[in-house]
């Protein structure tokens, strides 16, 4: 049976009990629960089944306080929010937030009501985390505020409680020893292991194990005697092609559109993704002027105060100071009139900001180009220009060249095979998160038939003892 958050009692005869807390508003979701291993019925499984709003909380078998692992929301069809499960905030002794993403932070305010003056616990993070989600946050309800159950006051209480933390730092917290290392994923991310009750569970986060331009990869061989691996499997079942492979198919792609004297939209995350396709540009030297918009300007600002967490903060300086900042309207006007141009806007999936005005005023030229470089979640505009040819539904057809390149900060399949096979000699179970079911279920009979070792694809809204 599966068991909202707050009916469980505290257990006793386990090492560790997880509420994978990911459920849309008050709604309970359960589904089909799946395990790979020698006895499929021992333990009473759940988690996630979906990518994104990820919120995991931990605690002793001897105790009802824990440890809330990021908490994070994702969108409906309609693009409203949806928020993790809610657990009472008087048993959370902490929180820790992986990296600065939305799908891994955005729920937090819940847990930090401004009217409770003494409901309080520390939110643990990197600096630049931070840094960036103080205009990630702002952003998020400028746009989805009146979905939301927090404002702005919430925002600022949960910057106030952060308390930052850098690789290598071991933190006590009540009967944890918690631990955080780099997980690659974008600048300042970071894996965490908590040690509790002579065990020990590493928790992921999102996590990349490639060298791309702008971070260092994770390296979990120094990790030993992990005995739980909570792990993402945002690409449980695909490889990403090789990065260099795949940057010199995109530059060239952009060089075919500026020898037509076209214009390049490159939509883009704001964090991270902007950043590295302004190095990629500049690196290959790409002969057009190249402009950048909307919150990426800031958190380019935000990542050069924080250089510290970048593989090459060089190559990012010597980036922005070949291309050019948009500064307004009068600027994006002019930018329409170069010929040819390559501008990178946010966001990422054209759900809203300056690449959506960019998308409208090129997309019926042959001659210009909108290259994807992120994630398109379904329903987006994004998505509907891949799949379908148009940016909202009854809306023209796009005569712009479309493509998209892979230049995902997530794991693909080998690397997390790799991760596991690190630890492979300690490991009792591995819980599988953030990704699609069908995906998840493939990869559990691999891992299990590879390692023998129990695999579990945990349903929204379930308790894990272990």
């Amino acid at each position: 049976m599966i068991s909202p958050s707050y009916l469980i009692p505290p257990l006793h005869s386990c090492v560790f009990s997880l509420y994978f807390s990911r459920v849309v508003r008050i709604k309970l979701i359960t589904t089909k629960q799946c395990t790979y291993s020698k006895k499929p019925n021992k333990q009473n499984l759940g988690g996630g089944r979906e990518v994104g709003r990820l919120s995991v909380f931990v605690r002793p078998g001897n105790s009802d306080k824990g440890v809330l692992l990021d908490c994070g929301i994702n969108f409906d069809d309609q693009g409203n929010p949806q928020l993790p499960l809610y657990v009472s905030p008087k048993n959370i002794k902490a929180a820790v937030l992986t990296h600065a993403h939305l799908d891994h932070t955005g729920g937090l305010p819940l847990y930090l009501p401004l009217y409770f003056v003494t409901l309080s616990f520390p939110v643990l993070s990197t600096s630049i985390t931070k840094a960036i989600l103080r205009p990630l946050m702002n952003d998020f309800l400028h746009i989805s505020g009146y979905y939301l159950p927090f404002e702005y006051e919430e925002v600022a209480k949960m910057l106030r409680n952060i308390k930052t933390v850098n690789y290598g730092d071991i933190v006590e917290v009540d009967n944890f020893t918690l631990e955080f290392v780099n997980a690659g994923h974008i600048p300042g991310s970071m894996s965490v292991i908590l040690h509790a009750n002579s065990k020990s569970m590493l928790f992921t986060g999102d996590i990349n194990l490639i060298e791309t331009e702008l971070t260092i990869p994770a390296r979990y061989h120094n990790s030993s005697n992990v005995d739980y691996l909570v792990m993402e499997t945002t690409y449980a079942i695909t490889d990403h092609p090789p990065r260099e492979s795949e940057e010199k198919r995109f530059i060239e792609a952009v060089r075919e559109v500026i020898d037509n004297n076209g214009t390049v939209l490159i939509p883009a995350f704001s964090v991270s993704r902007s950043q590295e396709i302004l190095i990629v540009l500049t690196k290959y030297g790409v002969d057009a002027p190249i402009f950048y918009d909307g919150m990426v300007r800031e958190i380019n600002r935000i990542f050069l105060a924080h250089s510290r967490f970048l593989k090459n903060p060089s190559m990012l300086r010597r980036a922005l100071r070949i291309s050019h900042e948009i500064k307004g309207w009068q600027d994006r006007k002019a930018v329409l009139k170069e010929r040819p141009a390559v501008i990178v806007a946010s966001s990422g999936m054209l759900r809203g900001g300056p690449s959506i005005y960019y998308l409208k005023k090129i997309y019926d030229d042959p001659r210009n180009a909108i290259f994807l470089v992120s994630f398109q979640a379904p329903n987006t505009p994004g998505r509907m220009i891949l799949e379908k040819g148009v940016f909202e539904q009854g809306g023209p057809r796009i005569k712009a060249r479309v493509e998209w390149f892979d230049f995902s900060s997530h794991a693909g399949k080998t690397q997390l095979i790799k991760v596991i096979d690190c630890l492979k000699s300690s490991l009792e179970k591995i819980i599988l998160v953030h990704g699609e079911s069908e995906a998840q279920e493939t990869f559990a009979r691999e891992v299990y038939g590879k390692f023998g070792i129990e695999t579990i694809i945990s349903s929204n809204n379930a308790k894990i003892e272990l």
